[in-house]
């Protein structure tokens, strides 16, 4: 089962339930079940232990890397529901158990458990005291039969153990908590603090996806054996390193390779952490050697994490330091699921077989890191040696990145990535950022005469193979292969007689997908014939709609199938075909029930039943037993149940008329979440398929709450309509006819607000966007967008050349924008000046007005376009002078910067250059009165005999 892992800070916190052999059962009840929120749970408190003396042992264990990587240290303990803890009894005869274990100071707590029988339906969950990390729901998947159990990580150092038990199997359920790990060293899969979370591995080492060295080949290089090493959790306070290892049946078989030194105590209690890497390509990524992966890692988007608890020890001994274990109740499916790699091997233990090695392990429960041997131009770094009555690989040195504690039973691969061993233990470790010191690993080559070899590979298989390559659940093993992956329509709930086929076309082969051809039919009948051609590489796919199919009313099943990819035979035709069920009714009208769910959504259920009469016709939520409501025997994890806190939108295909909602709630108070500490209440109600609501809640706290609605046939007229557009823009001589396509038009009415009207002619319109509704023959009414657009305003701007002292050379261009072209020009100037072209030259300084005329007789003038002469007058680019205020209400004073003694003219024009005030001034400040003039801006232009200045100038008032 997938589910994501949710974090919030740095690390795992509440809800957590990674891909994982949990089951999400909704959450402990504790959290969610009003009965039990105010009572006592008993507390049983960890005695304390001497640090000091754990840290010498750690000391001395953690340089040998021959014993797991201690994080915790373990209590034993006897703890269970008959002698601790307190029940407490739920409706309907439920009941669950809890305690609180608190360990004074521990960063994480877990537990291992023995004499486990959780009965179906029963479920254990664990959680911090403070409600924001969750492991579990451990359930009957997790029996084992040696009867041991070892729990995930929950942070901080006091936690609530909750054992929920449904009245069908009261009784039966049976546990005792035999160990307490207080953690007193990080993990950073469970740290909320970033203080004590990622990172205690040490500075040399290497992530797993990075590039090592020149020979690796990238960094997708080694993405299959990353994806098969895993990290252990070893009887509940230790860590080692180990891989998912192939047999040459290539059958998915979850056999799993580490280290004999691991082992100690049972392995039933353990539990693997699979993808506990940084993706490839992530910022969070460290791949030099004296930096730490970035803490900014610890995100939601960057946790891939997968956990499969305990494991049967197949083979072990110490002549290779070797164990073979096989994984408990971890499928094929899981497997395929979480993307995981089953590693190939190397028994040829020959030390010419190996040229360059490469280790994939977990330092001190870190993230997964790489590091790397190779001879080194012919050097002896890499060759057989002995330690402790083990044979084994030796390593004078790592030539990137290191091992360290944590790091035991992790798997040695040789240059063509096939495992050869198994890491045993050495000195090698960070000193500052560099990898110090040897390791030596276990013989694979060894190993396999010691009883491995008949696992990985029987004699039903072959019993010779000297290598083999892994093997890839997802791996593509088809050349040509199209499926259908999937139909997303029909609905389940098809609303009418026809439907346009969806489907998902897949390339599961090999070769880039070109062409295929899609049959498909309804219920088995004559099949249409659709050919599609396309570019799809390999495990991609695309969304296909295919032609319109017509149908009869009721239960029906819509098959598809695809043949011949890219021309050929499919060479996998098991995955060619897919199904769709679906219900028909014809002549339904459409509908949306939406569900707003306070903190107990599963205590919800509903029908729909017309008017007047007890005959269901549609139904959800909570299918166990929840009508007439407050029963209170509802739970989470009942069929149909609605999650937490979301928003459910059931779609309805209801005929013609009206129905009665029964909203029924298990608890008898309704959705008033927040009376019962939840943060929302709830909500529910029913929309047509415009969006309008047709029926609410109508009180928040009850055991059932009926609301009626009704539902009208929907308009099956069609219509389209012819436009006259305005001649001019500001013109209101527009129209518009609407006229029916399809429907009853006899008697139909329309409107457009001004009262309905036995024509769909609409005359006397500006442009603009109007709704028309039409009430056809049937009395049905619909609605009709209709735009006139019109033509754009009609404009007219300027641009004027001076004319010089010497003569008439002045010029005025004009230029024309909207309307409707063609566009004509009548020019007016003092003195009976006219003229007809659309620029002007030859001009002598004064007045001029033009009137644009378009196409359609619509105008625009432009008046006071000033000539100039030019003078010798200079230009000031600084200006000589301060406008204050500015912007102004009307009132502008003007203050001169240095004293004028010549006679000064002020000229105050606006954007089109027509001149509103111009004055002949004296002295050094002077007011200028504009509050007749129109908001806007304005250049007002000083000039004295000297030189003149232009500055712009705002008028808001």
């Amino acid at each position: 089962m997938k589910k994501q892992l949710l974090i919030a800070g740095a690390i795992a916190l509440f809800s957590m339930a990674s891909f994982a052999q949990i089951t999400d059962m909704g959450g402990p009840v504790s959290l969610k079940g009003k009965a039990v929120t105010n009572v006592d749970v008993p507390r049983i408190t960890m005695p304390g232990f001497d640090m000091a003396e754990i840290e010498a042992q750690d000391l001395i264990n953690d340089a040998a890397k021959d014993a797991p990587w201690r994080f915790g240290y373990k209590y034993e303990t006897n703890i269970t529901p008959k002698n601790s803890g307190a029940w407490v009894d739920l409706p309907g005869g439920n009941r669950v158990w809890r305690t609180e274990i608190v360990a004074p100071g521990a960063l994480t707590i877990n537990l291992t458990l023995e004499d486990v029988h959780f009965p179906e339906g029963a479920h254990l969950y664990l959680y911090d005291i403070n409600k924001t990390h969750t492991v579990g729901a451990y359930t009957a998947r997790n029996n084992h039969p040696s009867g041991e159990l070892g729990t995930d990580l929950v942070h901080g150092d006091h936690i609530v153990v909750e054992y929920f038990e449904p009245a069908s199997v009261q009784g039966q359920g049976k546990f005792k908590i035999n160990g307490v790990t207080h953690g007193y060293r990080s993990l950073n899969i469970i740290q909320n603090s970033l203080a004590k979370a990622l990172n205690s591995s040490g500075d040399c080492n290497i992530d797993a996806r990075c590039t090592v060295d020149p020979y690796v080949g990238g960094l997708s290089a080694w993405d299959d054996q990353i994806r098969s090493v895993a990290m252990i959790v070893v009887n509940g306070s230790g860590i080692c390193t180990g891989a998912l290892i192939n047999n040459s049946c290539n059958d998915g078989t979850p056999y799993f390779l580490t280290a004999n030194h691991c082992l100690g105590g049972g392995t039933s209690n353990w539990l693997f952490r699979f993808n506990w890497d940084v993706p490839e390509g992530n910022p969070g990524m460290s791949c030099a050697t004296t930096a730490n992966t970035p803490t900014t890692f610890n995100s939601p988007s960057n946790y891939d994490q997968t956990t499969v608890n305990g494991a049967t020890v197949l083979v072990s001994g110490g002549g290779a330091d070797h164990a073979l274990l096989m994984l408990d109740n971890m499928t094929v499916a899981d497997a395929t699921n979480w993307g995981l790699f089953y590693a190939g091997w190397n028994n040829d233990d020959t030390e010419a077989a190996v040229t360059e090695v490469t280790g994939i392990h977990h330092p001190s429960g870190d993230i997964k890191k790489i590091c790397r041997a190779y001879e080194n131009g012919g050097a002896n770094n890499i060759h057989h040696g002995t330690s402790g009555g083990a044979s084994v690989w030796w390593m004078d040195g790592w030539d990137d990145g290191v091992t360290e504690p944590g790091s035991s039973g992790s798997p040695l691969f040789d240059q063509n990535g096939r495992i050869i061993g198994q890491l045993y233990g050495g000195s090698a470790a960070c000193q500052g950022t560099s990898a110090n010191g040897y390791d030596f690993y276990g013989r694979l080559g060894v190993s396999w005469g010691l009883g491995i070899g008949a696992y990985l590979d029987p004699a039903s298989c072959g019993g010779s193979n000297v290598i083999n390559d892994g093997w890839d659940p997802n791996a593509v093993t088809t050349v040509d292969d199209a499926s259908i992956q999937g139909i997303s329509s029909p609905p389940s709930q098809l609303c009418g007689d026809s439907f346009d086929p969806v489907v998902t076309l897949r390339n599961a082969g090999a070769n880039n997908l070109t062409s295929a051809t899609i049959l498909y039919n309804i219920d088995g009948g004559a099949n249409q014939s659709f050919s599609w051609t396309g570019n799809l590489a390999s495990n991609s796919s695309t969304t296909i709609t295919l032609p319109t199919m017509i149908t009869t009313a009721g239960p029906h099943v819509f098959n598809a199938s695809t043949s011949n990819p890219n021309g050929v035979t499919d060479t996998n035709p098991s995955n060619d075909a897919s199904l769709k069920n679906y219900d028909a009714t014809i002549g339904g009208v459409l509908a949306t029930l939406t569900i707003e769910t306070d903190c107990w959504g599963y205590e919800t259920y509903w029908e729909i039943v017309p008017t007047g009469t007890t005959t269901v016709v549609a139904s959800g939520g909570n299918t166990t037993g929840i009508p007439p409501g407050g029963s209170q025997a509802a739970s989470a994890g009942d069929p149909g149940s609605y999650g937490d806190e979301i928003t459910v939108n059931e779609s309805l295909c209801l005929s013609a008329g009206c129905y009665d909602l029964i909203m029924y709630d298990d608890w008898g108070d309704g959705m008033n979440g927040t009376a019962s500490n939840c943060a929302v209440d709830g909500d529910f109600y029913v929309t047509d398929d415009q969006g309008t609501i047709l029926a609410q809640m109508t009180t928040l706290s009850y055991t059932s709450d009926t609301t009626t609605f009704c539902l009208s046939t929907p308009c099956t007229s069609t219509f389209d309509y012819s436009t006259v557009e305005p001649t001019c823009a500001e013109n209101s001589d527009g129209s518009f006819t609407v006229s029916f396509l399809t429907g009853n038009a006899s008697g139909a009415t329309y409107d457009i607000g001004n009262g309905p009207q036995g024509t769909g002619l609409f005359t006397g319109l500006s442009s603009g966007t109007y709704s028309v509704t039409v009430v056809d023959g049937d009395q049905c009414a619909s609605n009709v967008n209709v735009v006139l657009n019109g033509p754009s305003p009609l404009t007219g701007t300027s641009t004027v050349t001076n004319a010089t002292s010497a003569g008439n050379d002045g010029a005025i261009n004009i230029t024309v924008a909207g309307g409707t072209p063609n566009y004509t020009f009548a020019w007016t100037a003092p003195n009976g000046f006219t003229a007809s072209t659309e620029d002007l030259t030859g001009l002598s300084a004064g007045t001029y007005s033009v009137t644009i005329t378009d196409a359609n007789g619509c105008a625009t003038t432009l008046n006071s376009i000033t000539v100039d002469i030019t003078s010798s007058i200079e230009e000031l680019n600084a200006p000589q002078f301060i406008i204050y205020p500015n912007p102004s209400n009307g009132m502008v004073n003007i203050e001169m910067i240095s004293p004028i003694v010549d006679e000064t003219t002020v000229r105050v024009m606006d954007i089109s250059g027509r001149i509103v005030y111009d004055s002949t001034l004296e002295g050094e400040s002077f007011n200028v009165d504009l509050s007749s003039a129109a908001d806007g801006t304005y250049f007002l232009n000083v000039r004295t005999d000297k030189y003149q200045t232009t500055q712009p100038i705002v008028l808001k008032k």
